[in-house]
């Protein structure tokens, strides 16, 4: 379940650091009941001991924008989407943006101006999508001493459409409670660019633009409102589909 909120402020417009998918991501849970927060944040849906949130949210959306001295300037109104998978996660989400009508976003407060449930859209075989947050592809690398590190994958490796394919069939296995069997799954750039992002300190590579995947159709509206890809809790893998073959 999808949800679009159009957000207004008075006066200055809404000030962000540059990297402030951490501050969304902290407004959704307060945003939650407590318990049902809580379970999230801490717990989620496990698949082989792998814990998944099964939720994820847009970038931030303005008709005019500047950034400086490291401070993202919105002039409102401003509009971000919030999905899940778990439909209780996105009706409690909406309830109590509606019953408080304000969000409250780095000590500043804005006003509910329209909030919507987008119904999921007719999907094909093929479709052209767009990245409403950017996809983040990546593995854990142990070296010969014995330390881990993270390296991000990019549209031009072939473990890219492999590790997202992957990500896609444990999702699929939570949601549906069976595992999937092997299936065709393509995705192709048409246009991306990189764009790094940090949260908790960690600076997170992702790439932002449009794709073009080739599935079924049943399998990829599984998932659509999870995210596509890694980290989508933290505001990555959301995307949206851009014409229908």
């Amino acid at each position: 379940m999808r949800i679009k909120l159009e957000l207004e402020k008075e006066g200055k417009d809404l000030a962000l650091p540059v990297h402030y998918n951490q501050i969304i991501q902290g407004m959704l849970y307060r945003s939650l009941p407590r318990l049902l927060a809580k379970f999230l944040h801490d717990v989620g849906f496990f698949h082989n001991n792998r814990p998944f949130k099964l939720f994820t949210f847009s970038k931030i959306f303005a008709e005019k924008f500047n950034i400086h001295n490291s401070t993202a300037y919105f002039k409102p109104p401003i509009t971000i989407y919030i999905s899940s998978v778990i439909e209780e996660v996105s009706k409690s989400f909406a309830e109590t943006v509606l019953q408080r009508e304000k969000i409250i976003l780095n000590r500043q407060p804005l006003t509910l101006k329209s909030i919507e449930i987008i119904p999921k859209p007719k999907l094909n075989q093929i479709n052209k999508i767009r990245t409403l947050s950017p996809i983040t592809v990546y593995k854990t690398i142990e070296k010969e001493d014995g330390k881990k590190f993270t390296q991000y994958i990019f549209p031009e490796d072939p473990e890219f459409n492999t590790l997202i394919k992957e990500n896609i069939k444990k999702k699929y296995s939570i949601i549906k409670g069976k595992e999937l069997e092997d299936f065709e799954f393509e995705i192709k750039p048409i246009n991306y660019k990189v764009k790094p992002l940090k949260f908790n300190d960690y600076i997170i590579k992702a790439v932002d633009g449009e794709f073009e995947i080739k599935t079924d159709p049943k399998i990829l509206e599984a998932v659509y409102d999870a995210g596509l890809g890694a980290k989508n809790s933290q505001g990555f893998g959301m995307i949206e589909i851009m014409s229908e073959n």
